[in-house]
């Protein structure tokens, strides 16, 4: 069973052999897919290295304009060949054996219900240590939908994994008429099969990096936001109000923040949820999210 790294980068030359020198401890099948967002940098040259001595199949495809890493994904995961795939940036790095271990529990679930399954996930590590609680009563693992991993287990921590390719490629980003950046979980959230949860790291992501999406401006990310909390906000509260009470009430206000920052008077905002019960929430998080955008304001741009 063949496994696919994707890795969507943007001027990253000097990060991809860190990245690389992990994929080479892998004791799997893999190739490495990565999709070159118009960098400026030496990333072509870097990869051209990298792939003359790779033990594995390197595939580069270089845009030449940067388009957004949601576009980036798409071509990644359009020109990936594997069973399994996976997004893994090019700051971040896989821990030895790590697509050994998603191969064997992905053959380990039994065949008959396989097709429930989209796939694999594992838990990231920092520099500070694992990412999140460990699994309650010791549970090797969970199974769920994204929604049921985030909403009933209440399992919000960053994490990693490997999807069957043809579910991926039935769930792409939009790309016309939207922003520049779009949060990965607007896709994981379509999935709809189940993910096998390991409480086993997978990942190491790296927390330093000025040009981690993170710790850009929350102006420059809030058309993308912005989308992210509409949908949650519009699709999810109905079912899942009672799992996650705080964290809409959060949503909203990130909504109303997200949209002063656009232009967005808050009539207007309220008028573009679809549901009563999501304005209603917004409506009472007007005077936070007005707070945190001002706040934005006076802090200027980092």
């Amino acid at each position: 069973m063949k496994i696919s790294v994707l890795t969507p980068t943007y001027n990253r030359a000097h990060l991809l052999p860190r990245l690389y020198r992990s994929l080479t401890a892998q004791n799997a099948d893999l190739e490495w897919v990565v999709v070159d967002d118009g960098s400026t940098d030496d990333t072509p040259d870097v990869l051209a290295e990298l792939g003359a001595q790779a033990p594995f199949p390197v595939v580069h495809v270089r845009q030449e304009r940067n388009a957004g890493k949601h576009v980036a994904y798409n071509r990644a995961v359009r020109e990936a060949s594997g069973d399994l795939a996976g997004v893994v940036d090019s700051d971040d790095r896989l821990l030895p054996d790590a697509l050994a271990t998603v191969g064997k529990e992905w053959k380990d679930i039994p065949a008959g219900s396989r097709e429930l399954f989209s796939g694999v996930g594992g838990r990231c590590v920092t520099e500070d240590g694992l990412v999140g609680r460990p699994f309650a009563g010791g549970a090797p693992y969970l199974d769920g939908t994204w929604h049921e991993l985030f909403y009933t287990h209440d399992r919000w921590e960053e994490r990693v994994r490997f999807d069957r390719l043809e579910v991926l490629r039935r769930h792409l980003f939009p790309e016309t008429g939207t922003p520049s950046f779009l949060p990965e979980s607007l896709v994981w959230r379509q999935v709809g099969g189940m993910l096998r949860y390991l409480d086993v790291p997978l990942r190491f992501y790296h927390l330093e990096g000025e040009d981690r999406l993170c710790r850009r401006p929350f102006a420059d990310m809030a058309a993308g936001r912005r989308v992210f909390y509409a949908t949650v906000l519009n699709e999810d509260l109905h079912r899942w109000w009672p799992y996650a009470r705080a964290r809409f009430a959060k949503w909203a206000a990130q909504y109303v923040r997200s949209g002063l920052h656009l232009g967005i008077p808050p009539v207007r905002q309220l008028r573009d949820l679809e549901n009563r019960r999501a304005r209603l929430l917004a409506a009472a998080a007007l005077p936070l999210g007005t707070a945190l955008f001002l706040a934005d304001r006076r802090a200027g741009p980092d």
